[in-house]
């Protein structure tokens, strides 16, 4: 997991924009000019204790380089902060700034030391990288404002340097777990002067915005892997769970040894140092077998749960890949965990007491408040989201103690065959032994639950948003080809019984980069995005997570460059990074944009074989058919969530063997009561019988217990996490294959680990046969 976040982080970092390198906020407002900055530099200068550290002028706007509508930022490279990360901020030199050179983005598909013409000027490319803003030329401000034909004094944003005090400990916490800062919450924006007069108008007013606005893609990344980690951390917390069971168990083993030696005058402060250098050596030993076993494993796993995904490229692999943050939380996780689990059982077994009515009357009503507040607070973002699914967690785990008391209760009533009875008293009548295991595997099986719930319930929205959406018969695509001649083509073929051209261009809604899909939308195209009616000029469809940024609804009006948008309706952009804007191609000269469609879609007669004489006149153009998209769609889909599910079924795996351990243990301290029914006559089938009895129990109580606790994790999930991670909301749906596989793989997992053999048991019996 830290390989794959290490990777996509250092991606992150070096396709960062030049003009954002040390940024935190850009600053606009409607028709800023140089005299707006001058003035803004000079509040900013006359200000005291102001949190901003650097200002910078940007210019961006397009123009057209060989047929292509390319973007072109210019900024004051001078002011610059030289705080930047990544490979990208070291192009910013004085040499850059001769007037005569531009950095390109790859997308440009030009090479470094090429020469290209923009405006009847000539310019050398001094560096080419990734930025992800597409076709991208960065160029001195002044040589921004010559491309694009502004006036001298224009400008298009202000980038801001914020102080943070945070900062050190932000990428302290992404080193630790890449993506951390993800689920933090932003920064506060820079405080900017008002308007100046009482009755100024919009015109006056700064808009703020973090640079994280600017690079919605890199945030939906980094949202993912945030999400990732802390369900890595879940798979974690039942293996510590399991590690403080061993302890357990181990000490329980010792104790006898550990009472001759107290009667023989050690104290028992010595005996805690004697068993945690014990327990320290082994999980010394345990870490070191799993950092070398992880190292040569990761490699594989990373293959198996990120396909299609490039993570290798650069990136070390086996044992090359450890580094000191990998280090670290492999020591902490096995030796620090195994240190605090020695003395958290050596205190239990040592000084065995039930915890006062009081802790349990307090303990309980703070984790419900702790996770009402992550539920109820939107402002504590995806962090309050998981901090709420942990203490639902731990409310589950401390069921688990009144569910064996309840048990217990049952047991004494219980009437029937003695090998049932025997199995249900032995699980009721030693919860000390078999708590911790049980609470390990309801826990799994309830993250197992929750996770499943929620991807299935995201794939039934997901298909369902293809079904209406996929209303054509055949896409075609030709970016790179003469998209007019090949709509003429269609517009003569009988068997085109419908053609919808689209295009997109980027813009700016209300300060924020989206993507605007523009197309012919009547009444039926508009349908499939949720809306009853045709669109109108100036009218627009926004996506569920464009909506939730802007607080912006059916009705609210949306400032688009020299234009306003009049939102009409909402939709759900499942998988989109950045917002998404959808006009009719009428609305496009009051943008200002020439319509420039690059795909279609057809809808065909019965019968026809239109898609077989279109690759024939076009063998440039890529044409897809409806199953071909749904099903690529949902190929993209699985390999996504392919990681999540790898983790579940770990942690699953981890509480088994916990499971196993536990009732080894109870096995263990049954033998006596083994060798007397083994004298009364039972035979070893019958006792095989009970332990499967006893196994199968311990099972059936860790569902009943996961199955509500995985639902409730589920709909926050749903309702919860997913709108403040990734900006849309996924129905709550119940499908047995979310709930039911890790029902059944509790269940069965549980009664395995009953019918595997104990070790010294054969001979246990054997004695007391």
């Amino acid at each position: 997991m830290h390989l794959i976040s290490a990777r996509v982080e250092h991606s992150l970092d070096q396709s960062l924009p030049l003009h954002l390198a040390g940024l935190t906020h850009m600053a606009e407002r409607e028709g800023l000019s140089a005299d707006d900055y001058f003035d803004l530099r000079a509040w900013w200068r006359g200000q005291g204790g102001t949190d901003i550290e650097a200002m910078v002028p940007v210019v961006e706007g397009h123009t057209l380089l060989d047929g292509r509508r390319v973007l072109v930022v210019g900024a004051d490279w001078l002011a610059m902060p030289r705080a930047g990360t990544g490979a990208n901020a070291v192009t910013v030199t004085g040499e850059f700034l001769s007037g005569e050179e531009v950095v390109a983005d790859a997308r440009l598909g030009v090479a470094a030391g090429e020469s290209l013409t923009v405006a009847g000027r000539d310019y050398r490319i001094a560096d080419v990288g990734e930025t992800g803003l597409g076709p991208a030329l960065f160029v001195d401000i002044a040589v921004a404002h010559r491309m694009l034909g502004l006036d001298a004094d224009a400008l298009s944003r202000v980038g801001l340097a914020g102080a943070d005090p945070w900062q050190r400990w932000r990428r302290w916490l992404d080193r630790l777990m890449p993506g951390f800062s993800a689920g933090l919450p932003q920064r506060p924006s820079p405080a900017l002067p008002g308007p100046a007069p009482a009755d100024a108008g919009l015109q006056d007013a700064w808009r703020v915005l973090p640079v994280a606005a600017e690079r919605p893609t890199a945030e939906l990344a980094r949202s993912v892997l945030f999400n990732l980690g802390a369900l890595g951390g879940l798979a974690l917390l039942v293996a510590w769970f399991l590690i403080y069971q061993v302890g357990v168990i181990w000490l329980r083993r010792q104790q006898l040894l550990f009472e001759r030696l107290q009667v023989l005058g050690v104290g028992p402060g010595r005996l805690r140092r004697g068993f945690l250098t014990l327990f320290a050596a082994l999980g010394l030993l345990a870490t070191i077998v799993g950092v070398v076993l992880g190292a040569l494993l990761a490699p594989l796993l990373v293959g198996l749960s990120a396909q299609g995904v490039d993570v290798n490229s650069g990136t070390p692999s086996g044992l090359a890949a450890l580094d000191v943050w990998v280090l670290g939380k492999a020591a902490a996780s096995g030796l620090g965990v195994c240190l605090l689990a020695g003395q958290g059982a050596f205190a239990r077994a040592w000084r065995p007491r039930e915890p006062s009515p009081w802790r349990r009357r307090l303990v309980i009503p703070a984790l419900a408040a702790v996770a009402l507040l992550g539920i109820g607070l939107d402002g504590s973002g995806v962090v309050g989201g998981f901090a709420a699914i942990l203490a639902m967690s731990l409310l589950g785990v401390a069921l688990v103690l009144p569910a064996l008391a309840l048990l217990r209760r049952a047991a004494d009533r219980l009437r029937g065959r003695l090998t049932v009875r025997l199995a249900l008293r032995d699980v009721a009548w030693y919860p000390r032994v078999l708590n911790v295991a049980l609470a390990a595997l309801t826990l799994a099986v309830a993250t197992s639950i929750g996770i499943g719930v929620m991807v299935e319930s995201f794939r039934l929205d997901f298909q369902r948003m293809l079904d209406i959406r996929l209303a054509g018969d055949l896409y075609v695509d030709r970016s790179g080809g003469n998209f007019d001649a090949l709509d003429a083509w269609l517009a003569g073929q009988p068997d085109a019984a419908r053609v919808v051209r689209f295009g997109e261009e980027r813009i700016r809604i209300e300060g924020r980069p989206v993507e605007l899909g523009y197309g012919r939308f009547d009444a039926a195209q508009s349908a499939r995005y949720g809306y009853a009616g045709a669109l109108q000029p100036g009218e627009a469809l926004i996506s569920e997570n464009l909506a939730r940024e802007l607080d912006a609804g059916p009705g609210a009006a949306l400032r688009a460059g020299p234009a306003r948008l009049t939102v009409v309706g909402t939709f759900p952009g499942f998988g989109e990074a950045m917002g998404r804007v959808l006009v009719d191609e009428a609305t496009l000269p009051r943008l200002n944009l020439p319509p420039r469609f690059d795909r279609l879609t057809v809808e065909l007669a019965p019968g026809s074989r239109l898609a077989d004489r279109l690759t024939a006149e076009f063998p440039d153009a890529r044409v897809e058919s409806r199953s071909d998209v749904r099903a690529l769609a949902l190929r993209i889909f699985d390999r996504t969530f392919a990681i999540t599910q790898a983790l579940t079924l770990l942690a699953l795996t981890v509480a088994v063997v916990g499971t196993y351990n536990a009732l080894t243990a109870l096995r263990l301290q049954q033998a006596p009561t083994a060798r007397l029914l083994a004298a009364q006559g039972m035979s070893d089938g019958q006792l095989r019988r009970i332990g499967v009895l006893r196994a199968g129990t311990l099972g059936g109580i860790a569902v009943v217990l996961a199955l509500p606790l995985g639902l409730a994790m589920a709909w926050v999930l749903c309702t919860v996490i997913n709108p403040r991670s990734f900006g849309w909301t996924v129905s709550l749906h119940l499908p047995a294959a979310g709930w039911l596989p890790p029902l059944l793989l509790g269940m069965g997992a549980a009664v395995l680990a009953g019918a595997l053999p104990a070790p010294r048991e054969q001979g246990v019996l054997h004695d007391a046969g």
